[in-house]
């Protein structure tokens, strides 16, 4: 009997190697089921990552002066004012008794109003990309906590990223 010997080279290997991946990756493609970012939506707005929408983006000031804060208008086109990114519009404004921490004659720190001051909370729409790090704005990002000059119209207070809402996505 002649039995033949089969030789294999290094090209015939990459290309099995070649053709199982092909097969893995097509296989993946068409049983692979969700795409991961939709599967794993933010646990904090629910909406998965890169979904492109509308946001209201809620900032609060605990002390403005009163001539500032009674200057805002509905309406108004927003901006961070030092870096010009466009935050949309001032949708809605509340503005309520300032916010003070101060010691008293006893050392113990108390909250308590300053006069001629109020404590005022900016809630704006806009068009942003939600990421994993927060709301992508143009070329910025947004996050809860993250503290910024806000131009809305005339009137500029510093103010706080204090929630971040989805109104529609998608």
């Amino acid at each position: 009997m002649n039995q033949k010997k089969v030789k294999f080279n290094i090209v015939d290997i990459i290309v099995i190697v070649l053709l199982i991946a092909g097969i893995v990756f097509v296989g993946m493609k068409m049983l692979g089921g969700q795409d991961p970012a939709q599967a794993n939506p933010d646990p904090i707005t629910g909406v998965a990552e890169g979904t492109v929408g509308t946001y209201q983006v809620t900032f609060s000031a605990e002390c403005v002066p009163e001539a500032v804060a009674n200057s805002l208008v509905k309406g108004s086109r927003s901006e961070n004012a030092s870096r010009n990114m466009d935050l949309g519009t001032l949708v809605d404004f509340t503005i309520a008794p300032s916010i003070i921490y101060s010691f008293d004659s006893n050392g113990i720190c108390v909250q308590s109003e300053k006069p001629g001051y109020v404590s005022v909370t900016l809630v704006c729409e806009l068009s942003g990309t939600q990421q994993p790090t927060g709301l992508q704005v143009g070329q910025f990002m947004l996050n809860i906590g993250h503290s910024m000059g806000v131009r809305c119209g005339n009137t500029e207070i510093n103010a706080i990223v204090q929630n971040i809402t989805p109104v529609t996505a998608g």
